[in-house]
């Protein structure tokens, strides 16, 4: 099986979401002074490619900590909405009917729109494809479990709400995506799994599918 990344890659410098601080960092320790390197880093929990936990919009949700790992990792499926991947697109119930069952038999979608083209520029957090609230409430009545997206939210304007339809249901959120474009339509392995971090709102990820 191939093992296709799904991850932007990060360092010092990478910008978060506008109006969060870009990663920064420093070395605690040297190879050159103390034989070993030891960098530290500062860093909000949603830059790059990473996961949204409950807690990050829902007072009391669950943190990363106690999501199960059988959430987040396992059989997902691709679907295609590369023709919604323009500027200002939404989402809409009828681009998920014809899915419904193969989206409630695995209760993991990954959402391909090619919107990751526009990571690093200026165009990657401006009115990106989002999800109108209607189409976030069909497909968490699926049984979802996951849902996975290319762009860096779910909704450039209406985040909170439509975060919150996810989130009553302990959906987990995976935003900025990498390599779509790699992966085959309808059923991969998937991964990504976050840190077990107690009061995590969210958290980086490496992810990643084998198909």
């Amino acid at each position: 099986m191939k093992i296709i990344d799904l991850t932007h890659p990060i360092g010092i410098g990478t910008p978060g979401f506008p109006g969060c601080a870009r990663i920064v960092g420093w070395p605690l320790s040297e190879i050159a002074s103390k034989e070993y390197n030891m960098l530290h880093i500062s860093t909000d929990l949603h830059t790059g490619t990473h996961l949204d936990a409950a807690l990050h919009c829902v007072p009391n949700g669950r943190d990363t900590a106690q999501i199960p790992l059988e959430d987040c990792i396992g059989e997902a499926y691709v679907l295609d909405l590369t023709h919604k991947g323009a500027k200002g697109a939404h989402f809409e119930i009828s681009d998920f009917e014809a899915h419904a069952d193969a989206i409630r038999g695995c209760g993991k979608l990954l959402i391909k729109t090619g919107w990751s083209c526009h990571w690093n520029t200026p165009n990657y957090h401006d009115n990106f494809p989002g999800f109108k609230r209607e189409a976030a409430q069909y497909i968490v009545d699926l049984g979802l479990r996951l849902i996975g997206v290319e762009q860096a939210s779910i909704h450039p304007e209406d985040h909170l709400e439509v975060h919150r339809i996810f989130f009553k249901q302990n959906v987990v959120i995976v935003e900025g995506l990498a390599n779509m474009a790699e992966l085959p339509l309808g059923l991969v392995e998937f991964s990504a799994a976050p840190w077990r971090f107690e009061g995590g709102d969210g958290s980086l990820v490496r992810a990643y599918a084998r198909v």
